[in-house]
């Protein structure tokens, strides 16, 4: 018996040994981002600003792959089941948290099946409509949507998309009544605003920002607290007089089983490289601020926002098929 129990500290530390020499090693070959969605988006463009420092930095590969389909779900189940060994990662973001509260049924389990590495950047939401429509701030909005309820409406890139939810949430707490009109997409529903078939959007300010810069869309608000430093012209929410304040965070995750050394390596190295002047312009020509949290502080900010949405979306109208 105690042979036996010898053998088995000896595997075991064996095994440890290896994990660490391998952890040690790493990267020793192209590690690859896959994005859940399609190329150009916001989440997209940090991820692969993230991964061209992180090769200049560390001498190594970060390549993006994007795996689009079935609102980012195809890309997040791929990277879940993926061996954990840091080579394939996922650019998650803030619509992942909401998953559980959307669908009944997902191939892999949000809460346990990828670790949260850390959040590079993030940045509130904006709520814009086009110069024409004649309203040039949020007050008056909310004044014209109280008077006529569901006269106003707003677009979306799809029934369940993160910015449907934000704007749905949005209006609940402005306390007005808005009609929702689902685009097949970011790029429809923008255009749908610009071209006078929706009265709002409220998206992503990265999103808004080029538009807004090129004239085609004003900026009500932003959804937080404080002014944004990219914008700084746009009043808060909160400065409006409307108690709703929601980011959209981009970040890095792996497989659960993903050795802690890698992970640890991989936190401290992005934020090694959100450091960089030339990141840190690059993103606040975006709309957005760096942030390169630790891994605990990510995962408990995963698990909260999963745990928020499974609660809140069911108790909604929003049904997604």
């Amino acid at each position: 018996m105690k042979r036996m129990k010898h053998c088995l500290t000896a595997f075991a530390l064996l095994f440890g040994l290896g994990a660490a020499s391998q952890a040690a090693q790493y990267p020793d070959r192209p590690v690859t981002i896959v994005v859940p969605f399609s190329p150009g988006g916001a989440g997209d463009t940090v991820a692969r600003t993230v991964a061209t420092r992180l090769s200049q930095q560390t001498g190594a590969s970060f390549v993006v792959l994007n795996k689009t389909g079935a609102a980012g779900r195809i890309g997040y189940d791929y990277v879940a089941k993926s061996k954990p060994d840091g080579y394939t990662l996922v650019a998650i973001d803030s619509s992942y948290t909401m998953y559980d509260g959307l669908y009944q049924s997902l191939p892999w389990d949000t809460r346990k099946d990828l670790v949260g590495i850390t959040i590079s950047a993030q940045a509130p939401f904006a709520l814009i409509t086009r110069p024409e429509a004649g309203i040039n701030d949020l007050k008056t909005f909310i004044e014209k949507a109280k008077a006529d309820p569901g006269m106003l409406n707003y677009g979306s890139a799809g029934v369940g998309s993160a910015n449907h939810i934000a704007t749905f949430f949005f209006a609940r707490a402005a306390g007005i009544d808005l009609t929702h009109v689902p685009y097949k997409g970011m790029g429809d529903a923008m255009a749908g605003l610009i071209g006078g078939s929706v009265d709002l959007m409220v998206t992503a300010l990265p999103t808004a920002l080029a538009q807004h810069k090129g004239g085609k869309v004003r900026v009500l608000a932003l959804s937080s607290d404080k002014r944004s430093p990219s914008l700084p012209e746009a009043p808060t929410t909160v400065e409006s007089g409307v108690e709703y304040v929601g980011s959209n965070w981009f970040g890095l995750a792996a497989p659960t089983g993903t050795p802690q050394a890698v992970i640890d390596y991989l936190n401290k190295a992005v934020a090694e490289a959100l450091k960089s002047d030339e990141i840190r312009n690059t993103l606040a020509g975006m709309g957005l601020e760096p942030v390169g949290n630790s891994v605990e502080d990510f995962n408990k900010t995963l698990q909260k926002d999963i745990d928020y949405w499974a609660r809140e979306l069911p108790a909604t109208d929003i049904r997604v098929e």
